[in-house]
């Protein structure tokens, strides 16, 4: 750990000591307490990755300096498996005391009863202030009004770009999607791959279609469609505008040429070789862009046009912190208190300069972090968040995606692709809700 951090760590107990005092008051109940006195909190996450599982041991370790009659059993598990294994342990009556969970695995909690209602310690503890506007919000957007989850995080996609292609072509990033058609064919014209994809994956192209519907189609609607209400006239229209603008960049020869062939792991690769003026990706892939050696800075995927008064993209809450139903008192204080920590601004930046975009409002402005990644975070100023819609219903993602590889092989036309994702979104839909 650095010297900063060292002197961060310090100043933050004393000041975590004032703030929380020596811990919670709760019941006595024998469940919450091991011979020792101790409370023992069970906690898991899909976070297996070094910086991050390092980080939370920081963070928990923070938190004992005020807490040190809680001790924390921290065990995450991969995100392949992590789901699974979230149904399997709560139907076994063996849950986590303090879970992180996405949509999906919010309801499927919420739904047999698994999760606390923290609706009213979110407002006591005035999370809804410490939080950027929304994000509560839209983590329990499935329950309005009743709060189950407090995130931490978001999971922005946005457009990285290779500043020397533009500074040689004299482009700015674009702002409406006008400008955006137009830098595509000057990269063109140039002789560089305006967009990179990775065809065997497909997901820069998910995401672009993604972020065209968001330009073309109100909340209203998308809302309906994620939470499987049905479709609406106006969504149909949108996602089948943006599949053929997507077809039409495809058969303008804006991707590159043997894409079909390309895994979508090895895009940062070809990325690298310069001769790529763009991709989308999230605010994960930060290293990866980072570790190419060209020169990448990040945009927001543009509005409609210059009028457009919302401007929404790829950008839904990483996961939020649940809580386990059963909790006694003495638990619940101590795992409200456990993410009370996440809030802190000195907490907040080692989450930060580990890599997270935080929906905790702090000033990150001395925080040591890449030029790259304070872009990524700068470019999302200012936007709305929107659902990663392939997560609307389980299976989705195939389906979405085996329609644009048969689109990038002409073996379909964008309606019939419609068509077909309209099916088996109302056919995945009719099996989730008849579990």
């Amino acid at each position: 750990m650095s010297l900063k951090k060292v002197l961060l760590f310090a100043s933050l107990s004393v000041m975590l000591v004032s703030i929380f005092g020596c811990g919670s008051n709760g019941d006595n109940s024998t469940e919450s307490t091991s011979d020792s006195g101790k409370i023992t909190l069970t906690l898991t996450s899909s976070m297996t990755d070094e910086v991050r599982v390092n980080i939370m041991n920081e963070t928990i370790k923070i938190f004992n300096q005020t807490h040190p009659d809680v001790n924390i059993e921290y065990s995450p598990s991969a995100w392949s498996e992590y789901a699974q294994g979230l149904k399997l342990s709560f139907n076994s009556d063996s849950g986590q005391d303090i879970v992180y969970v996405d949509d999906t695995m919010q309801q499927m909690l919420q739904k047999n009863n698994f999760l606390m209602d923290i609706t009213d310690d979110v407002k006591s503890r005035g999370w809804m202030d410490k939080e950027v506007e929304g994000a509560i919000d839209f983590q329990n957007a499935r329950t309005p009004g009743k709060y189950y989850s407090v995130p931490y995080a978001t999971a922005p996609v946005v457009v990285y770009y290779n500043k020397d292609i533009f500074s040689k072509l004299n482009l700015t990033p674009p702002k409406t999607m006008d400008e955006f058609d137009t830098i595509l064919a000057k990269v063109k014209e140039a002789g560089y791959v305006p967009m990179e994809n990775g065809g065997m994956s497909n997901m820069p192209k998910m995401w672009s279609v993604f972020h065209l519907l968001y330009n073309q189609v109100s909340m209203d609607d998308v809302k309906q469609f994620y939470f499987q209400q049905g479709i609406t006239p106006e969504f149909e229209k949108a996602f089948t505008a943006a599949l053929n603008q997507v077809n039409e960049w495809e058969r303008s020869g804006f991707y590159r040429k043997e894409d079909a062939s390309i895994d979508g792991s090895a895009v940062p690769t070809y990325y690298a070789k310069g001769q790529s003026a763009m991709v989308l990706g999230g605010n994960w892939d930060i290293p990866n862009y980072e570790g190419t050696n060209v020169p990448t800075g990040a945009f927001p995927f543009p509005k409609q046009d210059a009028n457009s008064e919302a401007h929404m993209i790829v950008n839904a809450t990483d996961g939020g912190w649940a809580l386990n139903a059963n909790l006694n008192e003495e638990k619940k204080q101590a795992a409200l208190d456990f993410i009370d920590t996440f809030m802190h601004p000195n907490v907040v930046e080692l989450w930060y300069e580990g890599g997270t975009t935080p929906t905790i409002k702090s000033d990150m402005s001395s925080a040591e972090v890449s030029d790259l990644k304070k872009e990524v975070d700068q470019a999302i100023q200012g936007t709305q968040m929107g659902f990663f819609l392939d997560n609307a219903v389980p299976g989705l993602f195939d389906i979405v995606n085996k329609q644009l590889q048969l689109m990038s092989f002409q073996k379909n036309t964008p309606e019939q692709a419609w068509q077909e994702i309209k099916q088996e979104y109302e056919k995945l839909s009719a099996a989730a809700q008849g579990q």
